[in-house]
């Protein structure tokens, strides 16, 4: 089930993926999906396996969080902030991603 409560079929489910941000290395089960344009969609099951999250979005996406004893420090890639658009116009652009 996806944000929407609608669902996404999926073709392949790989058990034991390792995945490196900076220094932070984990392993995850993941579904391939159909999602154009992003690598990877990281969800509520792995939010929920790291326990207590300080996050300051003032601070373009800053994650804290411990992971083995260890502080883990995640931030958004550095640029100009996104547009904000309406859900009429979205709908537009997803229409023709179609």
């Amino acid at each position: 089930m996806v944000a929407n409560g609608g669902t996404i079929n999926f073709s392949r489910k790989c058990n034991n993926i390792k995945l490196t941000m900076g220094e932070y290395v984990f392993n995850s089960p993941m579904l391939s999906i159909p999602m154009g344009g992003v690598d990877v969609v990281l969800g509520a099951q792995w939010l929920q396996s790291l326990g207590m999250i300080y996050c300051n979005f003032q601070e373009f996406f800053y994650f804290l969080f411990f992971s083995e004893g260890k502080e883990v420090e995640l931030r958004g890639i550095a640029g100009k902030p996104g547009k904000i658009i309406s859900s009429n116009v979205m709908t537009k652009i997803l229409k023709k991603e179609k």
